[in-house]
């Protein structure tokens, strides 16, 4: 069981558990930084493999990573859903970053056609 200080009389703002929290914030967030560098790395190795030039393949590793950051979560909870580890929801991170960004254009704009393209003239 952890102790926890009141501030003292001299200095109200400072709160010696504010590293503590901290901590335990880094802790309850690391499976998300991990996905997002995971799917960064690949991305960008990926990207780097393919023989693109160095921003290319920056801001294709940023985008993957954007987009893991936010389908994580989802991952997850269809992890626990189905009753699964939570460790199976890096796969569709990595997956994601293998593909990369050039297959998502792809099918945007797929997608592009078949909803909206038809009823242009």
């Amino acid at each position: 069981m952890t102790r926890r200080h009141k501030p003292s009389a001299d200095m109200p703002t400072r709160d010696p558990n504010n590293w503590q929290r901290l901590i335990e914030l880094c802790i309850a967030y690391a499976p998300n930084v991990l996905g997002a560098l995971l799917t960064f790395a690949i991305a960008l190795a990926r990207g780097l493999q393919d023989g693109g030039p160095w921003r290319k393949a920056l801001l294709g590793a940023l985008v993957c990573t954007l987009l893991g950051i936010g389908l994580f979560p989802l991952f997850q909870a269809l992890a626990v859903r189905y009753e699964l580890p939570g460790s199976v929801a890096f796969a569709p991170c990595v997956f994601l970053a293998f593909l990369g960004t050039e297959w998502l254009r792809n099918k945007a704009d797929d997608i592009y056609e078949l909803i909206i393209g038809r009823w242009r003239p």
